[in-house]
């Protein structure tokens, strides 16, 4: 091992200082001798140890990193401008396996890509993601990974950096739980939400989600990293309830009361045919064929940040065709000649987006507005508010209910397997009783 071991002291003796040889007085060091830099050669001496082991370490980590260079001496000399500006002033070097990593990847010696840089950049190569997807892993690195994340070098991130993204969420959600006891607002420092909202465990579990997969594409792809630590993160189990249906009767009462509503027929399709919210506002004439019977499923209608845009099927299998029964077509029928009559009278302020369902200038209604719309009317209506989406559910259960073929069920949702549509279908409780009853009359009939 190249270098000299020495131990100096502040005494005016100098070297001659008799207590040196005292274990605790005095800095220890080492002088590694000349050290090729690009800036030239170098006398390299350090001595700013606190102990004799911390030094013998150092000096051994010394030879290693000059070792990788392996005779070649332009790579020696960055290697030495490395060991030269990181120990300064008692600074730590890098590990030999770190820059040996660094040089497979062609990567800087002393420039290590910090969490902060890598996130948006990561963001910015998902051109394939839909927009409320993006939206989502965008606030979710603004409200979560990058207070926390944002300065860690992305190849020194570990299992408990990532547990501390979710540490922070938990002293948020005591202290907006302290807060609402003691009747107070919460004291969140570094929130930058808009509203101080407790973080549900399906929310942690899409933050954890996020961070998984960014550091996936770090680890597999971009092979920035040795190995992912987001699984040394454990969170409470997400549960799900199972989501609510109406009853045919309630789907009916619903349909009835809701008629008159400039909503009521989108309601009506979405409860029948189980669109999703986006699909429904989306609708276009030019996708619809009433003669046939169906409405087209080309583009949707979503709600951004307060902004309405258009957008494309979920999957493959949502562009689909939605066939409809003979009295929704008469409805539709009539509503295209008031929709003519609304065009005429805007005039110039009508907006032509060629949809089905818009509002009375053409401009397509706001997606979350047809939400709380779909529940004043359920309360109006006397029923039990569900959410729009559990609309979706209701039209699987319906199906079921009225014994449709299950393929047909599934292109009718426009869900790629038979799994997910199940997943939708929520038999009433009568049709439980039923199976009960007939297998305790089968056993039954066995038996004489």
């Amino acid at each position: 091992m190249k270098g000299s071991k020495i131990k100096r002291c502040g005494c005016p003796e100098g070297r001659q200082c008799p207590r040196l040889a005292e274990r605790r007085h005095g800095k220890y060091g080492y002088d590694y001798g000349r050290l090729l830099t690009t800036k030239g050669v170098r006398s390299l001496r350090r001595v700013t140890f606190d102990t004799a082991r911390e030094r013998d370490e150092q000096l051994r980590l010394v030879n290693d990193l000059i070792g990788l260079a392996a005779g070649d001496k332009a790579l020696e000399a960055r290697i030495g401008d490395l060991v030269w500006e990181r120990s300064k002033r008692g600074g730590q070097l890098p590990s030999a396996d770190d820059v040996r990593r660094r040089l497979g990847l062609r990567r800087g010696l002393d420039a290590s890509e910090t969490f902060g840089e890598a996130w948006p950049a990561w963001l910015r190569g998902k051109r394939r993601a839909r927009p409320s997807y993006a939206r989502t892993l965008e606030q979710i690195g603004r409200n979560w990974l990058l207070p926390v994340l944002a300065d860690v070098e992305l190849d020194r991130i570990t299992g408990e950096h990532c547990a501390m993204v979710f540490e922070r969420i938990d002293q948020f959600n005591a202290e907006i739980a302290a807060a609402a006891a003691g009747s107070r607002p919460p004291v969140l420092t570094g929130d930058v939400r808009s509203a101080a909202k407790h973080v549900s465990v399906a929310t942690q579990h899409r933050v954890l989600a996020a961070l998984r997969a960014f550091l996936n594409y770090q680890w597999r792809r971009a092979h920035k990293i040795p190995f992912n630590p987001v699984h040394a993160v454990e969170l409470e189990p997400e549960v799900t309830p199972e989501a609510e249906r109406w009853s045919a009767a309630e789907a009916r009462q619903f349909i009835a009361a809701s008629a008159a509503d400039p909503l009521g027929l989108m309601f009506r399709v979405i409860l029948l045919r189980g669109e999703r919210r986006g699909e429904a506002v989306g609708f276009r004439w030019s996708g619809a064929d009433l003669d046939a019977g169906y409405l087209t499923v080309e583009k949707t209608v979503l709600e951004l940040g307060g902004h309405v845009v258009d957008g494309s099927p979920k999957t493959r299998a949502s562009a689909r065709m939605v066939w409809l029964d003979d009295e929704t077509i008469a409805l539709l029928r009539e509503h295209r000649r008031a929709q003519v009559a609304d065009r005429l009278r805007a005039g110039e302020a009508w907006q032509d987006n060629d949809l089905i369902f818009c509002r009375a200038d053409g401009s397509p209604w706001p997606p979350d507005y047809v939400s709380r719309r779909f529940k004043r009317l359920a309360r109006a209506a006397g029923l039990r508010p569900i959410k729009l989406h559990e609309g979706r559910h209701t039209a699987a259960s319906l199906g079921h209910d009225a014994e449709v073929d299950p393929e047909i069920r599934r292109r009718t949702l426009g869900h790629a397997d038979q799994a997910m549509t199940s997943h939708y279908t929520h038999p009433e409780q009568a049709a439980y009783r039923a199976a009960a009853n007939a297998v305790a009359g089968y056993v039954a009939e066995a038996g004489q």
